[in-house]
C-alpha cells in the first residue's frame, strides 16, 4: 500500500502529489520542497537534493537510510534512489499530475454515457499526448516511462 500526500512548496504558490512507496518513508523525510518560483532560495546541496525541471526536492538522507534499511532495503540512498525507486516521488510522472488527470475526467465525463469507446478512446489519446510533452519537457520520470 502506498501513501499520497499534497506538500506545498518553500513559498506556498505550487504544490506537488508525492508518493511514498509502501510507506517506507515518512513525509517529513522530504525537508523541503522548491517549485521553479522558489527554486532559487535553495541552497543546493547535490548529497541531499534533486533536480526535476526546475523544481527541487531536498531530503533527511540519514532518515531516509534508517528507515530503508530497517525495512531490509540495502545499499547506498541517494536522493536519486529515492526519487527513482518512488519511495518519495513525484505521484505520477510530474509534480500537476493529479490535477490534470482529474480535469481531463471532468471535461471528458459527459462522453461516458454517449460514447463510452470514445471516452476511452479520447483518455488514452489525451495522456499519451501528455507523456509525449513531459518526455519533451524532460521530466525525470516521464523520460523513464
Amino acid at each position: 500500500m502506498c501513501k499520497n500526500e499534497r506538500r506545498f512548496c518553500r513559498c506556498g504558490r505550487n504544490s506537488a502529489f508525492l508518493l511514498l512507496r509502501d510507506n517506507l518513508l515518512f513525509p517529513e523525510i522530504l525537508i523541503d520542497l522548491y517549485c521553479p518560483l522558489c527554486q532559487d532560495q535553495a541552497v543546493w546541496d547535490e548529497t541531499a537534493m534533486l533536480r526535476d525541471c526546475g523544481w527541487i526536492l531536498e531530503y533527511d538522507l540519514d532518515g531516509a537510510q534508517g528507515l530503508l534499511q530497517q525495512q531490509g532495503v540495502r545499499g547506498p540512498v541517494t536522493p536519486e534512489f529515492i526519487f527513482d525507486e518512488d519511495y518519495l516521488s513525484w505521484q505520477g510522472l510530474s509534480p500537476g499530475d493529479q490535477d490534470m488527470n482529474a480535469a481531463l475526467h471532468r471535461r471528458l465525463a459527459p462522453l461516458i454515457e454517449q460514447n463510452l469507446s470514445q471516452y476511452l478512446q479520447s483518455m488514452k489519446n489525451e495522456w499519451l499526448r501528455h507523456v509525449a510533452e513531459l518526455k519533451a519537457a524532460g521530466w525525470r520520470k516521464a523520460r523513464k516511462a
